[in-house]
């Protein structure tokens, strides 16, 4: 009997440890499959592509020497410390130009010390200021800086660029995470019926209104998540390393939508950030609450800046 006994405890013992082997090998396998897409030299040449083109159509927020917002009546600026808008450039005049706000209309007037020109290099002495689709005037020149109106939640705001800002210098670039198979992500998108629009935080302090066409909903980890997408595939996205590893703004990322509801591509080590990283004189949108991931993503762009 004490023989049949070990017998079936050696038995026993047997089948436990097949079981765990088997349980070991699926999971191996399982973390194996999240890793199916090769980090090949073509996948490793576009995103170093992508991330140089990205980087250098950025680098004009580099620029960016103020933003003033207008008020109702005269506005004048230029390098006096009387003026509305201060610009403290040494080798700008006193005064370069006045806008005139009233009944949502904007005048702009030269000084006769400034010789203002257009983007196609026509002087310019007083115009009409006209919005267009994106809310923005046309730009105007005055040496080594320009400017535009912009309108930005019911207000308008001067927007001025500095070609010789010394903030382009002391630009080194990002860090970025090491490119990460596991955040390739195979998702579902599905269009709203109707484009809802949403008030979100903005680098104005104001909310801000944006439309979102549709959601698209992915699986990390086990656990089912969802972001909402704006035009063109535009989405914003905050997670567990924003404000500590990453800006603390969130990031964003263009997903490329089918025509109707079906399969996307999700890349999260295309991450990047938003203008304001560059420049407090920014107008961008920060993440709505329902695009907070509850898990790091560490793949994009970093905060940190290279020395």
């Amino acid at each position: 009997m004490r023989k049949i006994l070990t017998c079936h405890k050696t038995n026993a013992f047997m089948i436990r440890a097949v079981i765990l082997i088997l349980l070991t090998m699926m999971l191996i396998s399982c973390k194996h499959e999240e890793s199916q897409i090769p980090l090949d030299d073509d996948y490793k040449t576009e995103i170093e592509t992508y991330k140089g083109e990205l980087l250098e159509n950025r680098k004009n927020y580099l620029q960016l020497r103020g933003l003033f917002p207008l008020k109702i009546g005269e506005n004048t600026f230029g390098r006096s410390a009387t003026n509305t808008m201060v610009l403290d450039i040494e080798e700008l005049p006193e005064i370069i130009g006045t806008f005139s706000l009233s009944n949502n209309s904007i005048q702009f007037n030269a000084a006769d010390s400034a010789d203002v020109f257009t983007k196609d290099e026509l002087p310019l002495k007083s115009n009409s200021m006209m919005l267009d689709s994106i809310s923005e005037a046309p730009r105007l020149y005055f040496n080594r800086i320009n400017w535009q109106v912009i309108l930005r939640s019911g207000r308008y705001y001067l927007r001025v660029w500095d070609t010789e800002n010394p903030m382009i210098a002391a630009f080194k670039g990002f860090e970025s995470y090491d490119l990460n198979p596991n955040f390739i992500i195979t998702g579902a998108f599905k269009y709203f019926e109707e484009e809802k629009t949403e008030e979100v935080h903005s680098q104005l302090g104001v909310n801000a209104s944006t439309k979102f066409i549709g959601q698209v909903t992915f699986n990390y980890d086990g656990e089912t998540h969802q972001l909402d997408v704006g035009n063109s595939g535009f989405t914003m996205v905050r997670d567990l390393t924003t404000g500590d590893e990453t800006y603390g703004g969130g990031r964003y990322i263009y997903l490329d939508l089918p025509e109707t509801d079906g399969e996307v591509h999700i890349d999260f080590n295309k991450l990047y950030n938003p203008p304001c990283s560059f420049s407090k004189f920014t107008t961008c949108l920060y993440p709505p609450q329902q695009n907070n991931l509850p898990f790091k993503l560490e793949a994009g762009e970093k905060i940190a800046i290279k020395e």
